[in-house]
């Protein structure tokens, strides 16, 4: 959520309602899955509230630095590079940790509480340790948690257990938006279609994290809901 320096100028009061966007979508979806943790007892679930909580409080701050008062430009980017770091990693061990089925994975809280400590405790770690640029390690991070997500995503389409294949297609499709955002939109402020990059960046998260409802029954379920 965060603006290459470079390309600095008069618009940035535009970037602000795709960073409002990215955030409710975010805080929407994390809702659905607190809910799920609450109702069904699924401690997974918590990775994936935990992930776009990350994610919505860093594109929250960003609106607000954009839209109301830069002097928390410092705020945001740590907020933005915590989020680099853990938001996908987290999502997609949750993913994995809930379409495995592990025995742990109902009841009790403290291994996702676990999993979340040392998910945040060895980003923070690798990036502190300085032998790889910050900016290369939240990569290397949400890389892998996207290969989970979209593992999980596909070997539901081939062997669909708890997802129809509609929803496992809408799934994939929102792992290749937040790659496609990260690989080829960037965030500077260069125009596509009239909408600079920046804005189309925070929109295909937002629609990655809106296709993330489509694995709810993947907690819910335990049992094959495929045609």
């Amino acid at each position: 959520m965060r603006l290459n320096e470079k390309k600095r100028g008069p618009d940035l009061h535009n970037f602000w309602l795709a960073e409002i966007l990215l955030a409710l979508a975010a805080a929407l979806v994390a809702n659905q899955y607190w809910v799920i943790d609450r109702e069904h007892s699924r401690p997974p679930a918590l990775l994936i509230v935990a992930a776009l909580v990350c994610l919505s409080l860093a594109a929250g701050v960003g609106a607000y630095r954009y839209g109301i008062d830069p002097g928390i430009t410092q705020l945001h980017r740590v907020l933005s590079q915590l989020s680099a770091y853990v938001t996908f990693p987290l999502i997609g061990l949750g993913l994995l940790w809930g379409r495995l089925g592990l025995p742990k994975a109902r009841g009790k809280r403290a291994p996702a509480y676990g999993v979340l400590v040392l998910v945040v405790g060895s980003a923070l770690i690798v990036a502190e340790a300085g032998s790889l640029p910050p900016r290369l390690v939240g990569s290397l991070f949400s890389a892998l948690g996207l290969t989970f997500w979209l593992l999980v995503a596909v070997w539901e389409l081939i062997f669909p257990r708890s997802l129809r294949r509609p929803l496992a297609l809408i799934l994939i499709s929102g792992a290749l938006l937040v790659i496609l955002a990260g690989a080829v939109v960037g965030t500077d402020a260069t125009r596509v279609l009239g909408v600079a990059r920046m804005n189309w960046f925070h929109l295909c998260l937002a629609a990655g994290a809106l296709a993330l409802l489509c694995a709810r029954p993947i907690f819910i379920c335990g049992r094959s809901e495929s045609e």
